[in-house]
């Protein structure tokens, strides 16, 4: 569907407009093309009620249309100015968004080239999103089990050095009970002469275990 190719159009260079050209363009774009040819359409298209009326007001029809010619051209100066302003503005945010697909593409890249040497990456094979996360993931899951491990090896040093105590205070209680021992024995200079002498060895062996062994380590 073309519009009907006014005055005011051919004058703006936009004549030639389809509908469908109007919908491929940007919605701001289409907005305003669309209002600047309605303006213009009001201007200029009259109704057959309007034809009659010429009839018996042939100079004030004249004078209503010069009117609207007369508004045109001020009109579509200024639809045009929109026009302009609304495409510059278009350029500026591609232009905008090109330099962030550029600098997202080098980001990408360093990224690829960081991983791209690593151990962990298969040789030949490219560091893909997909194989990184996967690797993460497994890191992460070692991580836990390793925690895991740590935690339980805690458990058992600390198990471990509960028991160290344990026999050192039991060593420390035999010690000094062996000491108590030592003490209520004989003097230690019967204990000597029941080194030397063989027969009181001998006799020292029918003694009670405690004194016997006792008498045995004197004499070693």
């Amino acid at each position: 569907m073309e519009f009907p190719a006014t005055n005011a159009a051919r004058a703006s260079g936009l004549s030639h407009l389809s509908i469908h050209d109007i919908d491929t363009l940007s919605p701001n774009l289409s907005g305003v093309i669309l209002t600047f040819f309605r303006i213009i359409l009001t201007g200029n298209k009259r109704s057959f009620d309007d034809l009659d009326d010429d009839e018996d007001d042939i100079f004030g029809s004249k004078k209503g249309r010069t009117k609207a010619e007369e508004d045109a051209p001020g009109v579509t100066t200024s639809m045009i100015l929109s026009l302009r302003e609304s495409l510059k503005n278009c350029k500026d945010e591609l232009a905008s968004c090109q330099n962030e697909l550029e600098s997202a593409k080098t980001e990408i890249i360093k990224w690829k080239s960081a991983f791209q040497n690593e151990s962990f990456v298969p040789a030949g094979k490219s560091p893909e999103p997909r194989f990184l996360i996967d690797y993460i993931q497994n890191l992460k899951s070692s991580e836990r089990s390793l925690k895991e491990q740590l935690e339980i090896a805690k458990r058992k040093e600390a198990s471990c050095i509960v028991q160290y105590a344990k026999r050192e205070q039991e060593m420390a209680e035999l010690k000094s009970a062996v000491r108590d021992l030592k003490s209520q024995l004989k003097p230690a200079s019967m204990q000597k002469m029941l080194n030397y002498n063989p027969a009181e060895r001998i006799a020292a062996k029918t003694a009670p275990d405690h004194l016997y062994f006792d008498n045995l380590d004197k004499s070693q």
